[in-house]
């Protein structure tokens, strides 16, 4: 089955601030909660996760991006399994916000299959690694294959990620993983939820750390990562290598490669289409002919120049320009000017006093 529009899912125009796409999301995840749908709880929950997976999507700068860009295809590849999940969601607070009066316990102990408060206890995932990955035109044409070094942050093999043995109930929060704080001024009493400083948030302490990562439960492991470059990426935009990150007991990080685009010898890149001047001899102007052009292939190119061009003139080829994400390519705007003479024989004078008689009269040429 075809996936829809995400914009189309939650019904908002694709210019839609955040404030819109969370406000289209409350309504939809209201009406379309199984609670909420007792008689068809299958088709409920179906819908239910479709929004959830458009919110998560157009709510994650990222993400939205990458959408933008290439659609559906483009976001698939930031699934932890290619295709979305509850484990790819990381907006429970909202709908916490969102749902919880109206349901209570229900919606995260039933739906979700956790409570509200294994979810304040969740231990942090791991952090992202930004990458700047410089390319050429070369590299994007060919889509070939990129390797770049790292230092991760990975599991400790000795401790499996735990930070040692013999845990215990913290005693400073009580295994709660937040600590709370009152406090009395003239407008009443105020209370303040922050995470534990002694936990961590985690709710347990080590009793017997890791003599090999001193209870961090990870250590930094230098690697080297292999991607392909995506066909028509462009300067500035990014991928997002999802799980690759540093290690976290909540989870891993992702890695971030931002691309960036190196100057070319020749060539000029305008979004996917290539600029390329070249200067070409007086007789091939009037006569015709071809002459060679770089590429991007290393294979030597020929233009072939109509008979009676003018310098300079702009020549459109079709299809010779950058590939597209979706399939196709961009076109080649080739700028013909006049090659210089090189040569000081003294015949040359005469050969020119010779071609006047055919120039005709200058005159002023008419904008287009």
């Amino acid at each position: 089955m075809k996936k829809r529009d995400y914009y189309e899912v939650l019904g908002v125009p694709r210019n839609a601030s955040t404030d819109e796409i969370k406000k289209a999301y409350r309504d939809k995840a209201k009406r379309h909660h199984p609670d909420m749908n007792p008689q068809n709880k299958k088709e409920a929950e179906e819908k239910f996760k479709e929004v959830s997976e458009a919110y998560e999507v157009l709510m994650d700068p990222q993400k939205k991006q990458l959408y933008d860009q290439y659609g559906h295809d483009g976001v698939s590849q930031t699934f932890k399994g290619g295709g979305f999940t509850w484990d790819d969601f990381h907006h429970f607070d909202d709908l916490q916000d969102i749902l919880g009066n109206l349901f209570g316990g229900s919606l995260f102990e039933n739906f979700f299959g956790f409570t509200g408060r294994t979810q304040r206890q969740r231990a942090k995932r791991g952090g992202d690694i930004h990458v700047i990955l410089s390319i050429s035109l070369e590299d994007i044409t060919g889509q070939i294959k990129k390797q770049f070094k790292i230092n991760r942050n990975e599991a400790c093999q000795q401790c499996n990620g735990q930070g040692g043995t013999d845990f215990s109930s913290c005693p400073q929060c009580g295994g709660q993983g937040q600590v709370r704080t009152q406090t009395q001024s003239f407008f009443g009493t105020f209370t303040s939820v922050s995470t534990c400083p002694r936990c961590r948030g985690s709710g347990q302490i080590i009793k017997t750390p890791c003599s090999k990562c001193g209870g961090e439960g990870r250590i930094k492991v230098p690697r080297t990562i292999e991607i392909k470059v995506p066909r028509g990426v462009g300067h500035k935009q990014y991928i997002v290598l999802r799980g690759e990150g540093h290690y976290g007991r909540g989870g891993k990080g992702n890695i971030i490669v931002e691309f960036e685009e190196k100057p070319h010898e020749y060539f000029e890149r305008r979004g996917y289409d290539l600029y390329l001047r070249v200067f070409v001899p007086y007789s091939k102007l009037i006569n015709g002919g071809s002459v060679d052009i770089p590429s991007l292939n290393n294979k030597k190119g020929k233009m072939k120049i109509p008979k009676g061009s003018s310098a300079p003139e702009i020549i459109r080829v079709r299809g010779k320009g950058m590939p597209q994400p979706g399939g196709g390519q961009g076109d080649l705007y080739v700028e013909l000017n006049l090659q210089p003479l090189e040569t000081t024989d003294k015949d040359l004078d005469k050969i020119l006093d010779a071609l006047k008689k055919y120039e005709g009269k200058p005159t002023p040429k008419k904008r287009k």
